[in-house]
């Protein structure tokens, strides 16, 4: 325990040394240009000009491979040979969503927290402060091969947001709520557990608008972007009107509490900010009243697995730091 202590302890004052991945509204709109920028066209080589051209069905595979050969054998017949071919259309429709694509969905949905929740805050310290707490518990986390940036809210009621690709916002009235660096912790990890355990793609991954859709790529973006704006619409009316699946939220605290456990920090801290939460009036203007679980039932989900941390309560929560960051909002 002592030594995971020092090592938290050494963290934090790695912390001042190592860069920042903040980010901030000019580098989100060169990223989303960046990442949905159509593919350069290509000459085609001679030998390509020589190979002999597909035929429609062919290039689509609606006639290739087993069930192609299947049918022209006469193996199949022509009811067993739909049923295969819906089948195997199915299984293109559930083919994941690539990283590039889960950032441009992300940098587009980004550039619209900032637009619905007040712009970024304005103080490049305490920005440093929370993206070295969020780069910390992303480190540990279940998919940390991938870039987290962190981002605070100009606006005084309190929501945190997650979005693909690893963008995360936290507001300043919400930063004013919490008391101590642990909670903080906790809060950014239940974050970057959205974006860690996919929850936002899995939502999407169901959408009618990507029926038909074999995969979601730059290309298809590009060639579409009105079914691009439809999605991104369908994304924001789940992450700020309707909410995630409840089952989505309580993985998303479960793993953020290990998280945050993982990197040292006290793990009963985001149960009490959750619990704070509830009890407070300007949770009425929050996010967090409209699209997650009651406070009480997160609450007391966290509760009935926290046996599993042993001496939990000799883990540090680190308020007099958290403090002397936030000490020019006081």
């Amino acid at each position: 325990m002592k030594t995971k202590f020092i090592i938290l302890c050494f963290l934090g004052a790695l912390f001042w040394a190592i860069p920042s991945h903040s980010f901030n509204f000019g580098n989100i709109l060169k990223e989303v240009q960046k990442s949905t920028r159509p593919p350069e066209k290509t000459q085609p080589s001679k030998e390509e000009e020589t190979k002999p051209k597909q035929s429609p069905a062919q290039s689509s595979g609606q006639s290739g491979g087993l069930i192609g050969l299947g049918n022209s054998l006469g193996i199949f017949d022509k009811k067993t040979s739909k049923i295969l071919q819906q089948s195997v259309n199915t299984l293109k429709a559930l083919q994941p969503i690539a990283y590039e694509e889960e950032k441009a969905i992300g940098g587009r949905l980004a550039v619209e927290v900032f637009n619905r929740y007040g712009g970024a805050y304005d103080d490049p310290e305490l920005l440093r402060y929370v993206n070295l707490v969020g780069q910390t518990v992303a480190d540990v986390s279940s998919r940390s091969d991938i870039d987290y940036h962190f981002a605070i809210l100009n606006t005084e009621f309190p929501n945190a947001f997650a979005t693909p690709g690893g963008y995360v916002f936290v507001s300043i009235g919400l930063l004013r709520m919490i008391e101590n660096e642990a909670e903080l912790a906790g809060i950014l990890a239940h974050e970057v557990a959205h974006i860690a355990r996919k929850h936002a793609l899995q939502t999407l991954e169901r959408s009618r608008s990507l029926q038909g859709v074999s995969s979601l790529t730059l290309t298809v973006i590009d060639k579409d972007p009105g079914l691009f704006d439809k999605l991104i619409d369908e994304v924001s009316n789940v992450l700020f009107t309707k909410g995630l699946d409840k089952k989505l939220e309580f993985e998303a605290d479960k793993y953020g509490r290990e998280f945050a456990y993982r990197t040292g920090y006290y793990p009963g801290a985001l149960k009490r900010f959750i619990q704070k939460l509830g009890a407070s009036k300007k949770n009425q203007g929050s996010i967090f009243s409209s699209t997650h679980p009651t406070s009480r039932e997160r609450y007391s989900l966290l509760q009935k697995y926290s046996s599993r941390y042993k001496k939990a309560s000799l883990y540090p929560t680190l308020g007099k730091r958290f403090k002397v960051a936030l000490k020019r909002q006081n």
